[in-house]
């Protein structure tokens, strides 16, 4: 299956106001900002969530953050955040696996009484306007696509085998150590927006793998 090309998605001024929905393709062609998210999550072993795209996907083949999406249109970032989180891990926009703190204090509370072994716990990192981000089209080329992106660090311990991932959106997942992420980066097996988010968030990531309220 590939991309649902006549999903609404929100787009936006340069400014970061929403100005709408249209279908996925044109928004990526329209030269507005399209809405989108993305999740990093590390374990307590200190290694990263990937998924990787499938073939007859938008960078195909490579591997991925743990989750991502698009805000569709007249939704907010958090709330995208918590939907792809659910259908992108665990098959269920509204899973209450999926956690998503409100603030610091929360997500350290979060991270004391919560079972991570079953759940993923995240917070936002960052709202970045403006991004233009290069993707790989199945054939062969690229796209280039303007973003405004929130990014969302957290921790899961979650097993492989517990995830749910939808196959015709995400063709495997794996824990990777973060040496292994700097080995797929310099190999080209990062999708392009994956090897931006490492190089930007990894030692803050990295820094909640031992993190113990």
């Amino acid at each position: 299956m590939g991309e649902p090309h006549d999903e609404r998605v929100a787009v936006f001024d340069a400014d970061g106001r929403a100005v709408g929905g249209m279908p996925r393709d044109e928004a990526k062609r329209s030269g507005l900002a399209v809405g989108a998210i993305n999740l990093l999550l590390v374990s307590a072993r200190g290694e990263v969530l990937l998924q990787q795209r499938p073939a007859d996907k938008e960078n195909g083949g490579r591997w991925d953050k743990s989750v991502g999406g698009h805000v569709d249109a007249g939704e907010g970032f958090d709330a995208a955040a918590q939907r792809e989180a659910g259908e992108e891990l665990f098959g269920d926009g509204g899973s209450a696996r999926v956690q998503l703190a409100s603030d610091g204090v929360d997500f350290e509370r979060r991270l004391a009484t919560g079972d991570l072994g079953r759940s993923v716990v995240f917070r936002r990192e960052a709202l970045q306007l403006n991004l233009r981000d290069v993707r790989l089209v199945p054939g062969g080329g690229v796209r280039n696509v303007v973003y405004h992106v929130a990014s969302y660090l957290g921790r899961t311990d979650v097993p492989l085998e517990d995830f749910r991932p939808p196959k015709a959106e995400i063709a495997a997942l794996r824990y990777a150590a973060p040496q292994e992420v700097d080995a797929l980066l310099l190999a080209g097996g990062l999708a392009p927006n994956m090897a931006f988010l490492w190089l930007t968030h990894a030692r803050a990531l990295l820094a909640l793998a031992s993190r113990r309220p």
